[in-house]
Order: structure tokens, then sequence, then C-alpha cells
């Protein structure tokens, strides 16, 4: 065997090599498709990581047939709804980890382009701490679009190791318990956890909710100027749609915090902001009976179990409940003022218990 003979063998074994590895990579990661642009649905990949839901749900978008009515757009309090709860409609949930509402219009613009028509509905959650001023967005939604849309985007995605690394812990998230989890239809799952678990959950986020230096917490708070703003572009850019505006719950201790902190006065402008806009608001965050018993309603002191996704969408639509509940309080342009006067109230009484 000649030299040359031996090196050319050397060379098309290393050229085989480098097609075989990225090839393994690349069919792991569309068996497990931890990205959302495959169809692959089977056991091992039902309980899927949710590291970046930005880039999951556009994904799902961009590379499935995409027809529904409505729409759920909103941050981490939104992600627990389960579209499918919908009676009579069909609903894509693109509520997202940290989305503040200015991004609320991107998104809801690039999900109706590939809807092919206008949403009949769309369900806008609303958080209080995200309506104060706050530094831009850090991820900038065009260029995700733009990249989504990249001819070789899936290519590039598919082969690559930080895929494989999640991939993996879709894998993991099979054999071992996983606390949080979406399953291949859009809806996330959370599983209850212990007394003593939640007590040190609400207890670490109350804290930073409270003393952190970010301007989300309750020491740095300033409602911004541009909310009501904010809240109209949304309309305006959805004119042939149904807004279904709603707040998102949290517990007795939040609100017992806004009190003190001398947020009461930017929580009541919030509220009339969205009535003012929309005609209607669908508020959840109030003192109430849920908020008052964390342990069986809540997973940390803003974000609730699916089951109280459930009944919120059961009085905003399958129900279309237009009066207060024992967890809603169904406000108007009518009745405004009334209910502002009755929170106020409850916020105040409230904080006079919990001393």
């Amino acid at each position: 065997m000649t030299m040359n003979t031996a090196f050319n063998k050397w060379i098309i074994k290393a050229l085989l090599l480098s097609l075989v590895i990225p090839g393994i990579v690349a069919g792991i990661n569309g068996f497990m498709d931890p990205l959302w642009y495959c169809n692959t649905s089977h056991r091992f990949n039902q309980k899927q990581e949710d590291f970046n839901e930005r880039q999951q749900k556009t994904n799902f978008i961009t590379f499935h047939d995409f027809d529904y009515d409505g729409l759920i757009i909103g941050s981490s309090t939104s992600t627990s709804m389960n579209q499918h709860h919908f009676k009579g409609i069909r609903v894509y949930n693109y509520a997202i980890n940290a989305l503040q509402p200015l991004e609320y219009v991107p998104y809801i613009r690039y999900a109706r382009e590939h809807n092919g028509k206008g949403f009949k509905y769309i369900f806008v959650g609303l958080d209080f701490l995200l309506a104060g001023k706050l530094p831009p967005p850090p991820f900038d939604p065009e260029k995700i679009f733009a990249d989504t849309n990249k001819p070789l985007y899936r290519i590039k995605t598919l082969i690559s190791l930080d895929t494989l690394m999640f991939s993996r812990k879709t894998f993991m998230n099979y054999l071992y318990k996983r606390h949080i989890y979406y399953d291949r239809d859009n809806v996330k799952h959370t599983l209850t956890l212990r007394p003593e678990e939640l007590r040190a959950n609400i207890a670490t986020l109350m804290k930073h909710f409270e003393k952190s230096p970010f301007p989300y917490s309750f020491n740095n708070y300033k409602y911004s100027s541009n909310s009501r703003d904010i809240l109209q572009s949304i309309r305006d850019d959805n004119p042939g749609a149904v807004i279904v505006p709603f707040t998102t719950p949290v517990i007795d201790d939040f609100m017992v915090k806004m009190v003190r902190n001398n947020l009461l006065d930017d929580y009541e402008r919030w509220i009339r902001d969205i009535v003012a806009v929309n005609g209607v608001c669908y508020n959840f965050m109030y003192p109430n009976t849920m908020s008052a018993d964390p342990l069986k309603y809540f997973h940390d002191p803003n974000h609730t179990y699916p089951f109280v996704a459930d009944m919120m969408i059961d009085t905003m639509y399958n129900k279309k409940v237009e009066h207060d509940t024992e967890f809603c309080i169904y406000i108007t342009r009518r009745n405004l003022e009334e209910k502002i006067l009755l929170l106020r109230r409850l916020f105040r009484e409230l904080e006079a218990r919990s001393k």
C-alpha cells in the first residue's frame, strides 16, 4: 500500500466520521425535538424543558400548520392557561416567560401573519409589576423572527450540541420527576409542591420582590407613563379582534406589600388604563378566597396552578361571566368608580388584618 493510498483512506474515514457524528446529533435532536419544529411525539419527549419559550413557540408557529381563532399573549403568569380548555374555538397560547407588554404587538402580529387571518379573540394577560418602568426587552422580536426564517436555521440547530443538551434534559425529564414542563400540545404542567417547599418558595420570592434592585421590585416600582399607549397599540393593531384583558392573580402577602410600599395609587391607575382602552377588565388580582389560600392555588407568589387558569378561562370565555365572582371582579367603564372604591377597601382591609 502506497503512502498516498493510505492517506486517501484516512481522508475518506475522516470525512465519513465528520458526517456520522452530526447525523447522530441531528437524529437525536429531531427525535426529541426540544425546539418544537418537528412533528415527533412519543413517550420520551412528553416533558419538554421551557428553556426558551420565545424561540420554541415561535418555531411551532413557523413550522407547523397554524390555524387558530384566538390567541393568548402574556408573561409566564399566563403560560399555565390550557389552550385546549376553550370551548368551541381553537386558541394558541403564545404567552412567554418575562414577556413585557411592549413586546405583545410584534408577537401577536407574527402569529397573525402565519395564521393567514386575524384572530377573533385575543386574551391579554397583564401583570402589575410589568406595567412599571422597565429596561428595554433583552431580546429583539424581529431578530428572533428573522433568524427563525433563515434557510439553514433548522439544519444548524439540529446539528447543534447546545440543542443536544436540551434533548438530553428532555429525556431525563422522562426518567425523573419534573416540577414544571410542557407536553407536546403546548400545555404547561405544574406538579403540586409540598407545603414546606411552597412556603420556602414564597418566602424567597417575596424577599426578591420587596428588596431586589430591579425596577419591578416593590421598593423601585414606578408606573410606566407609556402603559396606556402600549395597551392602545394592541387594540389598534388588531381592529377586528375582541380584546379580552385580564389581570393575573397574586397571593395576599404580595398585595399587603403593595399597600405598604404605597403602590395602591399605581394599581388604581393601571386598572383605569386597562378599562379606558378596552372598556372591560377581568380583574383576578385583588384580595379574595383564592389569594388567601396560596397552598391550594399557587406554586409561588404570582403563579397559580393550571386548574386555576382553567377557572379563569371559564370565567372569561366559556361562561362569559359579566358579574363579580368569588375570585374575579368584572370591571367596565360603567361600574369603574364603584369597583375602584371596592378594590381600595379590600386592599386596605387586607393590609390592616395582616398587622
